[in-house]
């Protein structure tokens, strides 16, 4: 009989008798130390550290409520400065600082950015690797988008495209 974690699906271990086929599920170290550090309220800053690439936790409004040490590196200012900004304030979109601001401007209605999260927050789906275009004052920026229902937060990660061989 074999033992595979009812998460992942790796093998866990064999038990008596070998010969049997059938499968019976349990969870691997690896998946309870994980779901463990969940269940037992981990932190957004916690769950953001295990990414080594930039990820932002956004709400429904597309306004911050978390974001990584990578991210941060990525926008230039650290937490205290992004953190319950609008996501085009956080990410100098040129548009943000219309009348109306980030969300509000005649050009957030065709916002990448901005309808990918949205889409994500409304339907539960993930959407991976977004080609998305940021105008910041004075350069356009080439980005790739993905994003994840995390409760009723999106998490969003945030990728140069060409870093991502787009």
């Amino acid at each position: 009989m074999r033992l595979v974690c009812s998460y992942c699906q790796k093998l866990v271990a064999t038990k008596p008798p070998l010969q049997d086929g059938s499968v019976t599920h349990g969870m691997c170290p690896a998946c309870a130390e994980y779901f463990g550090a969940q269940w037992s309220g981990m932190s957004y800053d916690a769950y953001l550290a295990r990414f080594d690439f930039p990820v932002v936790l956004v709400d429904g409004d597309v306004r911050l409520v978390a974001v990584n040490g990578p991210a941060c590196a990525l926008l230039g200012k650290g937490p205290r400065e992004v953190i319950g900004l609008l996501g085009g304030e956080a990410l100098e979109c040129a548009r943000a600082r219309l009348p109306g601001g980030c969300g509000r401007t005649e050009h957030c209605p065709t916002c990448t950015i901005r309808n990918t999260v949205t889409r994500t927050h409304e339907t539960g789906q993930p959407v991976e690797r977004v080609p998305a275009r940021l105008r910041r004052p004075g350069r356009d920026v080439d980005l790739l988008i993905s994003t994840a229902l995390e409760g009723n937060l999106v998490r969003v990660t945030i990728q140069p495209a060409v870093d991502a061989g787009a």
